[in-house]
């Protein structure tokens, strides 16, 4: 289930509800590689139907590795429609334990998942998204909308996967997630329940403003020193996610613990490690 909906974007007032843009594709994956023993046990000619519903939560709300507000708390629900040849559709809402702030945003994706070898190992994922805010400011709706692409590939126990995000609105951005990953089993119990550990490690890259000085004069004061801001794509963080992770038939349940290493252009800033706990819940439905 990974960490259903965490992420990547690039004004300070459009982050929260885009941190979550990347946490579609991870879950995507994850559906996707934790029920494919299933699927394959399926009739491969036939056509069928998922429905998928969960909830998750962050001890804290980042970007980047950047603490945006001291032990805010982020929770959000999702519920998607899978077609088994790959397409999607479901919507996610946001919501944040800060009394200003509260239910943030409703979030809108379609989209399709193939393999892209016999194998299965291989797997490409396109979404587009839409984003509805509760909060009129102007200045989240810089971004409004995302396309989102990945592809994964893995062995048994372990993968790599890339992310990318174009986001576009009244402004444009863009970012990218790498990321490496392991399943390794702990437990297996029924025919389809287990326990696994699952870490990751990630960087991001995306938007960032760097602060510039240009000097200009007073008519009074003489030389005045004015802030300009450039904005730059770079490297922004490390992330170490390590969760376990509990299947039980079509339930998943998952506890994880993240640590984040930021890194910034600006010589200026420097910004601290921080880290969280996660915890998810999901419910997959078979509809035949």
């Amino acid at each position: 289930m990974k960490r259903v909906f965490l992420h990547i974007i690039v004004l300070l007032v459009t982050l929260p509800a885009f941190s979550q843009t990347d946490k579609l594709d991870s879950l995507l994956n994850d559906v996707i590689w934790n029920h494919k023993d299933l699927i394959n046990y399926a009739d491969p000619s036939a056509s069928f139907y998922y429905l998928y519903g969960g909830v998750a939560g962050d001890s804290k709300t980042t970007y980047a590795g950047r603490e945006l507000e001291q032990n805010m708390v982020a929770m959000n629900g999702n519920l998607f429609f899978f077609h088994s040849k790959g397409f999607f559709i479901g919507a996610s809402g946001i919501w944040y334990g800060q009394p200003e702030q509260r239910y943030s945003a409703t979030i809108a994706s379609a989209g399709m998942s193939a393999w892209l070898n016999p194998k299965k190992s291989l797997n490409g994922r396109l979404s587009c998204s839409r984003y509805f805010y509760s909060n009129s400011d102007t200045l989240q709706n810089s971004f409004t909308n995302n396309i989102g692409a990945g592809l994964s590939l893995r062995n048994k126990y372990v993968g790599a996967r890339l992310s990318i995000n174009l986001l576009f609105g009244n402004e444009f951005g863009f970012n990218a997630t790498p990321a490496i990953f392991s399943r390794l089993p702990v437990i297996k119990f029924r025919k389809y329940g287990k326990v696994q550990l699952e870490p990751e490690l990630s960087a991001l890259f995306g938007s960032e403003f760097i602060e510039l000085e240009s000097t200009g004069m007073g008519s009074q004061q003489g030389s005045l020193t004015e802030p300009t801001t450039r904005e730059t794509y770079t490297f922004l963080n490390t992330q170490i996610y390590l969760p376990v992770c509990v299947y039980i038939g079509d339930f998943d349940l998952e506890f994880g613990y993240s640590i984040n290493i930021p890194h910034s252009s600006d010589e200026k800033y420097t910004y601290p490690s921080t880290s969280y706990f996660s915890f998810s819940l999901g419910y997959m439905i078979s509809l035949y």
